[in-house]
């Protein structure tokens, strides 16, 4: 039971950071002793600075070849995952509070992760080489994919986006930057890392749960949560839920167009139906800064958080499965 819950201390600390916002909240609000108006931004920051000192380049470089396979997992990622979404809201979209669906949108358009995807891939005897390739390129693309979506999908939000280069720009300052500089700094430290990745994951992960106390607490503050209910929550969970099966059996099912090697379809099926929550929550934070209403910063980090949760549990069961026909 313990060693359950341990496995789940991040998702335990989700719900954690999410209970301390509407307990305190005027605590991590803009203007609060916390400062988190700048001190999220260094979060940030710090996130994709540590991710870009783990990247092992070697890793990247062997696996960039693999067109064919890259061009599956990017189409899923950006092109075949919203389409998706957008089937899905478009047939029960009357039964889905309207608040939710820019959330479940902008879900369905950010890249895959990066740790996730490829230890996962590992693990269930996937081609790890090739995760990361496309998980890293997923990112780095996504700095520019992923504000194009915001823009078609949610032109009409209140309060508008900034200019789209303006937006761009402070996505790549504080996510493709850090991550650029952690890499050109990691040859020299490269002896010192291996030790310390563990170190790495837990710092970044409780920087992604300050960012997301920050967006939560905002929301309180700005009365937000007073027009939703427990039902809006069990919604989200349940449509993330279904998202998450569905686009998971697609992926898998039209994996072997991109290799007829189990591996690189192993790799393949993490990359395309993961999302990441490291990337997602900044640019949630830097794309829908002031808006209002249906498109405040946590409800459209509402769904994402559910879904970063529930592929975490899917994965603990798909992994033990596909690592047993790997071997076989």
């Amino acid at each position: 039971m313990l060693s359950r819950l341990k496995n789940q201390s991040f998702t335990i600390g989700l719900i954690a950071v999410a209970a301390l916002a509407f307990a305190f909240p005027s605590a991590g609000a803009s203007g609060g002793f916390l400062k988190t108006e700048l001190t999220t931004k260094l979060a940030i920051a710090l996130i994709f600075f540590f991710q870009g000192l783990a990247l092992e380049t070697r890793h990247l470089l062997k696996s960039a070849t693999r067109f064919r396979l890259h061009l599956f997992c990017q189409s899923w990622i950006f092109i075949l995952s919203p389409a998706l979404m957008m089937l899905i809201l478009f047939v029960f979209g009357r039964w889905i509070p309207g608040g939710l669906h820019p959330g479940l949108l902008f879900l369905s358009i950010l890249p895959t992760t990066i740790s996730s995807s490829t230890s996962l891939a590992d693990g269930s005897g996937g081609d790890a080489g090739v995760a990361l390739f496309n998980a890293t390129f997923s990112n780095i693309v996504g700095v520019v994919v992923s504000p194009l979506w915001c823009m078609a999908l949610f032109a009409n939000a209140n309060g508008g986006f900034p200019p789209f280069g303006a937006m761009v720009a402070k996505i790549a300052f504080y996510i493709l930057l850090p991550l650029i500089v952690g890499q050109a700094l990691r040859p020299a430290f490269a002896k010192r890392i291996a030790g310390f990745k563990g170190l790495f994951k837990r710092t970044n992960n409780a920087l992604i749960l300050f960012v997301v106390f920050a967006a939560f607490a905002n929301s309180v503050k700005d009365g937000i949560w007073q027009s939703f209910s427990w039902t809006t929550i069990l919604q989200a969970f349940v449509v993330s839920l279904a998202f998450l099966l569905l686009l998971s059996a697609l992926v898998w099912t039209s994996s072997e167009i991109s290799s007829k090697k189990l591996s690189l379809r192993i790799a393949a099926f993490y990359c395309g139906s993961q999302k990441t929550l490291a990337a997602g929550v900044p640019m949630a934070a830097i794309i829908f800064q002031g808006q209002s209403g249906s498109t405040q910063e946590s409800l459209i980090i509402l769904p994402l958080m559910l879904y970063h949760s529930l592929q975490l549990f899917h994965a603990g069961i798909v992994m033990p499965l596909l690592a047993k026909r790997a071997e076989s």
